[in-house]
C-alpha cells in the first residue's frame, strides 16, 4: 500500500516538473529579457528613491520654518490681543453709534 502510495507520488511529482519545464521553455525570452534588465531597473529604483529622499528632507526644512513662522506670528498676536481687542471695540462702538442715527433719521422721516 505504501508502495503504490509513493509511485503515485512520484509519478504526479514527476508531471508537475514536466509542466515547470515547459512553462520555463516557453517563457524563455521573456524570463532573459528580465534579468537582463534587472540590474538597469535596481539602478533606476535606486536613484528614486535617494531623490524621494531628498525631496522628502527638503520638505522637513520647508515645514520647519512654517512652523516657526506660526509660532511667531502666534506670540506676537497674544503679545498685541489687548490692542487688537481695543481696536474691534471701537469699531463695534462706532458701528453701533452709525445704527443708532440711521434708525433715528429714518424714524424722524417717517414722522
Amino acid at each position: 500500500m505504501l508502495l503504490i502510495y509513493a509511485t503515485l507520488l512520484l509519478k504526479s511529482l514527476s508531471d508537475t516538473i514536466k509542466i515547470l519545464q515547459k512553462i520555463l521553455k516557453q517563457n524563455q525570452s521573456n524570463i532573459d529579457r528580465v534579468l537582463k534588465e534587472s540590474p538597469s531597473i535596481a539602478k533606476n529604483i535606486e536613484i528614486i528613491s535617494s531623490d524621494v529622499s531628498h525631496d522628502v528632507q527638503s520638505l522637513q526644512k520647508t515645514f520647519d520654518k512654517i512652523t516657526g513662522s506660526t509660532e511667531v506670528v502666534t506670540s506676537s498676536l497674544s503679545k498685541n490681543s489687548n490692542f487688537l481687542t481695543w481696536i474691534i471695540s471701537t469699531i463695534q462702538i462706532v458701528y453701533s453709534a452709525k445704527e443708532f442715527i440711521h434708525t433715528f433719521s429714518t424714524q424722524k422721516r417717517k414722522k
